[in-house]
């Protein structure tokens, strides 16, 4: 090849740098500019590039950033390629992100006679994969609002981190900023979906709340009025018969029980925040055996096992109430109200062997209510816990019900073991973290 040949290869090479919107910088092997093209000068803010010909590169950059600079050159001279990412401010003041690709120069013989520095503006895409991390964090801000509500569940929050996870790999491998915005669009319909739909579920439950309290108020009244009528004949009872004063405690001995339902609807219609405080499990499913059985009517089977053992735990007692009636309720919707239900108190131990993120190791107490209706699938399980999601007819269940025992053992620090197949009933075990007495000196 002549001279000349050579001389246009190098002027055509010299115009293809220029012509490039990456920045371009070519240095000596101690780092000073050797060559720069037009994008070089505009990413530096540099106004006369011949006086930045020998300049020591590191120089133009910010003081923080020319550490990184420095060891990015020790590489290249020892025949690595370094790629790191850094922000500059621009000639309007605005930061831009550029990703800079440090390579060393190799003669004939494979040594390094000088580095090539390329810089790529990356400013939009970090603009987009920030926009993308707000709709992020506002996204699971709304589902911690709902969590607050009692909308919990473990399955919902593992979709949306899938939907995360995908959007994700979608933006890394996305051929610009149009297709990172229709994504960013997406995410933001998502979000607002779940938002809307949390919101209507929480006013038609605040709804349903209101509804009963209302009912169960005006019935206590009712109940009262009855309560001094029956009252009022006990007291001037002589002119009845025995058969008719028996009738009388019977009736008395209703009303009161009447009562003490009602008082219990109110006390679940309203707004409860979780208090964890000593506990006592038996203790609890003793005080509330009766309504339960009530609330499942004349076709179940309720029976609960005795226990002597003590079985403290810390936590909240209106919600271990809440979530033990959940449990017993589902149950005999799994026998379509025709079955058997037994309740077991207990304790377990987890050892390490069998211990895991949601099941930590430790000692427990148990309670575990079984039933013998038409069991679950492996794909109802997998969801079981998941926030609104029912198996059952529209305006048969909201879906809350599980999710709710799944956020008390949740917050008490304990889990929840499921054992169920189709046509073989199911065994729903809540086991709460011993609470371990102080020791008597």
């Amino acid at each position: 090849m002549g001279l000349r040949e050579r001389m246009n290869d190098l002027e055509r090479y010299r115009q293809l740098i220029g012509f490039s919107a990456d920045g371009i910088h070519e240095l000596d092997l101690q780092g000073h500019i050797t060559g720069i093209n037009e994008s070089g000068c505009a990413m530096l803010c540099i106004a006369d590039p011949a006086a930045a010909i020998g300049q020591p590169l590191a120089s133009f950059w910010p003081e923080s950033v020319r550490p990184t600079i420095e060891s990015a050159l020790v590489a290249a001279r020892h025949r690595q390629s370094v790629q790191f990412t850094r922000s500059l401010p621009s000639v309007s003041e605005e930061d831009c992100w550029w990703l800079v690709s440090v390579h060393p120069y190799l003669d004939a013989s494979g040594q390094v006679d000088g580095i090539a520095v390329l810089s790529h503006d990356i400013t939009e895409r970090v603009e987009a994969k920030l926009a993308l991390d707000t709709v992020i964090y506002n996204l699971h801000k709304r589902l911690n609002l709902s969590e607050l509500a009692g909308e919990r569940g473990v399955a919902r929050n593992q979709v949306l981190g899938k939907l995360l996870a995908d959007a994700r790999i979608v933006q890394k491998q996305g051929d610009g900023r149009e297709q990172l915005l229709k994504l960013q669009l997406g995410l933001a319909s998502a979000a607002q979906a779940v938002a809307e739909h949390a919101s209507q579920q929480a006013q038609k439950n605040e709804a349903i709340g209101q509804l009963v309290a209302g009912l169960s108020h005006d019935f206590a009244n009712m109940l009262q009025i009855a309560v001094v009528a029956i009252s009022s004949l006990q007291d001037d009872s002589t002119h009845l018969t025995d058969g008719q004063r028996r009738l009388l405690g019977y009736s008395m001995d209703g009303v009161q029980h009447a009562s003490l339902l009602v008082k219990r609807l109110l006390a679940f219609s309203r707004v409860h925040r979780f208090t964890a405080e000593p506990v006592e499990l038996a203790a609890i499913v003793r005080d509330i055996e009766g309504f339960v059985r009530h609330s499942l009517g004349a076709g179940m089977d309720f029976q609960v096992e005795p226990t002597t053992t003590e079985l403290p735990t810390l936590s909240d007692n209106h919600s271990i109430e809440q979530a033990f009636i959940n449990l017993c309720l589902n149950a005999r919707d799994a026998c379509n109200g025709q079955g058997a239900i037994r309740v077991r108190l207990g304790e377990l131990v987890v050892g390490e062997a069998q211990a895991g993120t949601l099941r930590p190791a430790g000692d427990y107490v148990t309670l575990t209510v079984t039933d013998n209706g038409c069991g679950m699938a492996e794909a109802v399980r997998e969801r079981l816990f998941e926030p609104y999601f029912t198996t059952k007819a529209e305006g048969a269940g909201t879906g809350l019900g599980l999710a709710q025992v799944y956020g008390v053992l949740r917050q008490a620090g304990g889990f929840v073991d499921v054992e169920s197949a189709p046509g073989q009933g199911t065994t729903m075990t809540m086991a709460f973290p011993r609470l371990q007495e102080p020791a008597i000196p």
